[in-house]
């Protein structure tokens, strides 16, 4: 993934002392600057096997079952800082974000599923034979 594909992430240092990573749009209200954040992910630092280096991880910042919702809004005063990634940081964020989605549909299916013990060819199945129903029956 490039930056021709997805736009230039940003780095928030919040002032709960959290590090968010983000899609951001700046805009401005009569209350003040605020930003939307959309696909946000907290930054986790981990200690590293080699002494005296950290990992970085990231996790989604709202958690995609507690709120489908990946969109939200802060206000300024809530930044201490907001700078652009770096390029390679970026590519990371992308591909994460891209991975968090994926992992997101794969459980909404898994839970239809769940609900009604069907694949997706079977759900289809019953869905056309039902059409196939309705389309025999005479309405007046």
């Amino acid at each position: 993934m490039t930056n021709d594909v997805h736009p230039l992430a940003k780095f928030i240092r919040l002032t709960n002392g959290d590090d968010v990573i983000a899609d951001v749009i700046e805009t401005e209200d009569d209350k003040g600057i605020l930003y939307t954040l959309f696909h946000p992910l907290k930054v986790v630092y981990m200690p590293s096997e080699k002494t005296g280096y950290l990992q970085v991880a990231f996790m989604p910042w709202v958690f995609p079952r507690l709120c489908d919702q990946q969109e939200f809004v802060i206000h300024a005063e809530d930044v201490l800082m907001i700078v652009d990634l770096a390029e390679q940081m970026n590519i990371y964020y992308w591909e994460s974000v891209d991975d968090y989605l994926n992992k997101a549909e794969k459980v909404k299916e898994e839970k239809v599923h769940e609900e009604t013990g069907m694949n997706d060819q079977e759900e289809l199945d019953l869905f056309n034979d039902i059409l196939d129903h309705l389309a025999k029956r005479t309405y007046h």
